[in-house]
C-alpha cells in the first residue's frame, strides 16, 4: 500500500483520532492507529481504548493498493508534528511503514491489523442533532467540576440528560457542581453518565471539527458522536448519578452582583495567602462592599475589598478560593450573580441575565 497526503491534512485528523489511544495499556496494540483502506479511495484511521473509540477518514492525493496495519500513536504524532508543511509520502513495506519528505525518512515497525479490536457504531436506540460549537462550549463549562478520583465512579464523568427540550451537561465532585444545557429541536427524556476520559476524548476530538453539524446516537449501552467524517463511540458507565437537583438551591436570602473580571481579580489575589494557611477565604458581605479575607498562621493574611449591588441580608460565609475561582473563569458576562442561602448552605454562582449554565459551590465551616 502507498498513499501521499498534505501534511497539515493529515496531522488534523490524525490529533482528532489519537485522544482514543488507551495511555496506559499491558496491550501493544491499544497503543497504535489501524490505518485501512476503504472505498472510493479513503483511508480509515481507527483507534481506541476500549472505552472510547473514533474513527476518522482522510483522502490522500494518490493511494494505491489495499491493506491494514497499526502504527504506534506516539512517534507517528510526533514525526508529524516536526515536519514542515508539504506532501507526506506513506509506504507500507513487509511490516514496517516508510515514511518520506524531501531529504527525511522514518522507518516505523508496525502491527498485524487484524489483532486490532473491532469497533462497533451505536445501532438502534434514538438520535439527536446539535451544534459542535454549542457542545464545545457546555463541555467546557462543566468539565473541570468532575471527580479526578476514577473510583469515585459515579462522580468521575459527566451526566447527560434529556428533558422537557433540553440537553443537560452536569458534573459534580461533591463539593461543587456545575450545570450546563442548551434547547433541542427534539422532545426527547433520556440520560447516561460517560466517563471523565471519554468527554476529555470527545472534547478534544471536537476541537478540529471542520463542520458544525453533529449527531449523537444513544442505544442504550453506547453513545455514538458523528461530526465532519469522524465517528467516535464511547461506552456508558453503569453507575447512578446523584440527584443533582437535590443541591440547587430553591430560594436566596442574599443577592450579590459583583464585576465579575473583578472578584476573579480579589479571590487571586487573596488566594495567595489561603494557599500557605487554611487554604479558605471568609466573605463578608455587608451593604454594597464585600470583603474577602484569608489568614495564614505563619504568613500572614490578605485582605481585599469589592464595591457590589446587594440584595437581601448581610452575610458571613466561607469557601476554597479554587472553587470560586475556577468559577468566575467560565463567566464570560461582564458581572456575575452570587446568590446565598445562608452560611451553611450552597452558593449559586451564574451570569448575570443569561441562563443555561451555572455553578453551586459548598461553604467551608466558619471556626
Amino acid at each position: 500500500m502507498r498513499f501521499s497526503i498534505p501534511r497539515n491534512e493529515f496531522l488534523t485528523r490524525l490529533e482528532s483520532v489519537s485522544t482514543a489511544v488507551a495511555s496506559k495499556t499491558v496491550k501493544p496494540i491499544l497503543s497504535g492507529i489501524l490505518f485501512r483502506t476503504a472505498e472510493d479511495s479513503k483511508l480509515e484511521l481507527i483507534a481506541t481504548d476500549l472505552e472510547t473509540s473514533i474513527k476518522t477518514y482522510v483522502q490522500p492525493s494518490e493511494i494505491s493498493g489495499t491493506g491494514q496495519f497499526v502504527v504506534d500513536a506516539k512517534v507517528l504524532l510526533e514525526i508529524m508534528r516536526n515536519l514542515p508543511d508539504g506532501k507526506v509520502f506513506f509506504e507500507f513495506q513487509d511490516t514496517n511503514l516508510v515514511i518520506r519528505m524531501e531529504k527525511s525518512r522514518f522507518v516505523l515497525p508496525t502491527m498485524s491489523g487484524e489483532e486490532f479490536p473491532e469497533v462497533e457504531p451505536a445501532q438502534g436506540g434514538w438520535e439527536l442533532e446539535t451544534s459542535v460549537t454549542a457542545l464545545e462550549i457546555m463541555i467546557d463549562r462543566v468539565l473541570f467540576c468532575a471527580a479526578k478520583d476514577e473510583f469515585m465512579r459515579n462522580l468521575n464523568g459527566v451526566y447527560w440528560e434529556l428533558e422537557g427540550g433540553y440537553l443537560r451537561l452536569v458534573a459534580a465532585d461533591g463539593f461543587r457542581l456545575a450545570l450546563a444545557e442548551e434547547k433541542t429541536n427534539q422532545n426527547l427524556e433520556d440520560h447516561f453518565l460517560l466517563t471523565l476520559k471519554s468527554m476529555k476524548d470527545l472534547q478534544s476530538s471536537i476541537k478540529t471539527a471542520g463542520s458544525d453539524d453533529m449527531k449523537i446516537v444513544y442505544d442504550g449501552t453506547r453513545v455514538g458522536f458523528y461530526f465532519d467524517g469522524t465517528e467516535m463511540v464511547a461506552r456508558v458507565v453503569e453507575a447512578d448519578f446523584p440527584d443533582y437537583k437535590k443541591v440547587l438551591p430553591k430560594a436566596f436570602k442574599t443577592r450579590v452582583v459583583a464585576n465579575t473580571s473583578s472578584l476573579s481579580d480579589a479571590i487571586r489575589r487573596a488566594s495567595i495567602a489561603a494557599r500557605l494557611g487554611s487554604d479558605s477565604i471568609k466573605i463578608e458581605i455587608k451593604e454594597d462592599n464585600m470583603k474577602l479575607i484569608a489568614k495564614s498562621p505563619d504568613h500572614g493574611e490578605s485582605s481585599e475589598e469589592l464595591e457590589i449591588k446587594k440584595d437581601g441580608e448581610d452575610l458571613i460565609i466561607a469557601f476554597n478560593p479554587k472553587f470560586l475561582l475556577e468559577a468566575t473563569k467560565k463567566i464570560d458576562t461582564e458581572e456575575v450573580e452570587l446568590n446565598f442561602v445562608d452560611s451553611n448552605s450552597p452558593l449559586q454562582m451564574n451570569p448575570v441575565d443569561v441562563e443555561g449554565y451555572l455553578y453551586i459551590i459548598m461553604p467551608i465551616r466558619l471556626i
